[in-house]
């Protein structure tokens, strides 16, 4: 079972942001999530709204802020008393913190086609220069995005993210030669599980926040679990003997 830290640690620590990879690290997780947007310099930065109005405590589009800009601004909106300094980081500074530590899911937020098309052709140089593409998967709700991700990096593996609630999820995962699906456990179900698994993809189940959620993921059988709560969650893994080592090839 390998546990994902969403958006590093959003429950525990500033989301998208150096101190919280770093919280989930220390934590013992072995793989993390991430977001990437496009800034108004054309460099990519870890960010999870198209705004910097609820993680930061300055207002507007991402897209309006070059990448110093962004790195400046306090992102400790949801965490005002941490002690670390917080920004928006640029992705080669995670990637810099992060790459060769932990896996990473890194997921591309829609955006209009000549802005999709930089952001995947900017981010696969990226890894590429860093030769850390084994371990790294592209995810996305927009099979847009993961069109252009599989146009221009083929072997690097992709994730479809969907409510997999009737046939086309999986039917869309398939047609865009993903090998993973992310499911959510509002809209999921075992069966769902069970289809994509058969069909030669691996599960990751979100949110496993509570030991409720992580009991329901169990069952359903999947393969791997992102969290909000990194440390909560491996300790429950754990105690129920279930190994949280990354063994994904």
């Amino acid at each position: 079972m390998l546990l994902f830290g969403h958006r590093g640690a959003r429950g525990e620590a500033p989301e998208n942001t150096l101190p919280g990879f770093d919280h989930a690290i220390a934590a013992g997780a072995v793989a993390v999530e991430l977001d990437v947007r496009l800034a108004a310099d054309g460099q990519l930065v870890v960010v999870h709204d198209a705004t910097v109005d609820r993680t930061t405590t300055a207002a507007g589009p991402v897209s309006a802020y070059s990448a110093a800009e962004l790195a400046a601004l306090d992102a400790r909106a949801a965490f005002p008393d941490w002690p670390a300094a917080a920004g928006i980081p640029r992705l080669t500074a995670v990637l810099d913190r992060c790459a060769g530590r932990v896996r990473l899911a890194i997921e591309l937020k829609t955006d209009t086609p000549p802005r999709l098309e930089a952001v995947c052709a900017t981010l696969i140089a990226l890894l590429r220069a860093r030769g850390v593409t084994r371990r790294v998967t592209l995810t996305s709700f927009d099979p847009v995005a993961l069109e252009l991700a599989a146009r221009l990096a083929p072997a690097i593996p992709r994730a479809y993210i969907g409510a997999f609630d009737t046939p086309a999820f999986l039917e869309t995962a398939l047609r865009l030669g993903c090998r993973q699906a992310d499911v959510p456990l509002a809209r999921g179900s075992a069966e769902a599980v069970r289809r994509a698994q058969a069909a030669g993809l691996r599960v990751v189940g979100w949110p496993g926040n509570t030991e409720a959620d992580l009991e329901a993921l169990l069952a359903w059988g999947v393969d791997g679990i992102t969290s909000d709560y990194p440390t909560r969650a491996l300790a429950a893994l754990r105690a129920r003997g279930i190994s949280t080592a990354d063994d994904w090839d």
